[in-house]
């Protein structure tokens, strides 16, 4: 299984997804590592979709930013066959951002990990906009790090396995 990770804003994201991916038993999985990185410019989520797309993977795990990341990659047509998006930032997507998601929920499986009282976005948020189209999952929490990768990846299981 191709996996691919899309990590957060800040490169500390990129320690956290490998952290998440050897708990999943996916060392394996690419984890694209940013521009914005290494020169210090602001983030460029669309040059970030054209360098590392998603329609290559049987899954892409996307973490805040990186959920965006995903989004602009669909857009241009580089669909994956799942996705995950964990910590999905709502108070910073577009209304065009908000109707991609609706319309990947009906594309292809996805899990959204969300905690309760995330600043970037509650769970009960991202439920209202989904629906039923989506598997959401809450988790506790309001600081939008998502630290406990062993809870993640029994969750990413479960869902895989349905």
């Amino acid at each position: 299984m191709k996996v691919l990770g899309l990590p957060g804003r800040n490169p500390e994201t990129e320690t956290w997804l490998n952290a998440l991916f050897a708990a999943l038993g996916t060392p394996q999985a690419e984890v694209a590592r940013y521009g914005h990185w290494q020169d210090g410019s602001d983030p460029d989520v669309r040059a970030e979709a054209v360098r590392h797309p998603a329609g290559a993977s049987d899954l892409v795990v996307a973490k805040s930013m990186g959920t965006m990341v995903l989004l602009a990659s669909v857009a241009d047509g580089s669909v994956p066959e799942s996705a995950v998006l964990i910590g999905t930032p709502l108070t910073a997507y577009s209304g065009a951002q908000i109707d991609m998601l609706r319309a990947l929920t009906g594309r292809i499986p996805c899990l959204f990990i969300q905690q309760t009282e995330d600043f970037t976005g509650r769970c009960a948020a991202l439920r209202e906009l989904l629906g039923d189209a989506a598997d959401i999952e809450e988790v506790a929490g309001s600081d939008h790090v998502y630290a406990d990768v062993s809870e993640l990846a029994a969750l990413i299981r479960a869902w895989r396995a349905e």
